[in-house]
């Protein structure tokens, strides 16, 4: 894959499938989304341990995440199982608009969203790039 790909994501669906840990070995990087709440934190066990059973680097990334104790709260959990990404990606209805769009977020007129993709962006190359 490295001869044809610079970098490649996968995205995956919301659980562990057996094939899961066999991508993630693959991996130079995972990042795990995870959603501020108290399900969304018991349902990422699956994919932790499939991370940790491939090997994998990994960080998490709160998304879709309020300006709200619950937030807080969810990085300080996350935050003792791995790297947290320093930036959260908000709950904004542009991420609603460009998927309809066919935009990304640094292309369309929402100026947080657009810092928040950036700040992440660099985030992930400095995990890449040692």
């Amino acid at each position: 894959m490295a001869k044809h790909f610079d970098i490649l994501v996968i995205d995956t669906p919301p659980a562990a499938p057996e094939w899961l840990t066999t991508v993630m070995a693959e991996a130079d990087l995972v990042l795990i989304p995870v959603r501020p709440s108290p399900h969304d934190l018991r349902a990422v066990g699956a994919t932790l341990r499939a991370a940790r059973e491939a090997g994998s680097d990994f960080a998490f990334l709160l998304s879709q995440s309020p300006r709200a104790k619950v937030t807080d709260e969810a990085a300080r959990v996350l935050a003792q199982y791995g790297k947290l990404a320093p930036v959260n990606a908000a709950m904004r209805v542009i991420y609603a608009e460009t998927a309809a769009t066919g935009q990304g977020v640094t292309e369309a007129s929402d100026p947080k969203a657009a810092g928040e993709a950036r700040e992440l962006w660099d985030y992930v190359k400095g995990l890449l790039n040692g």
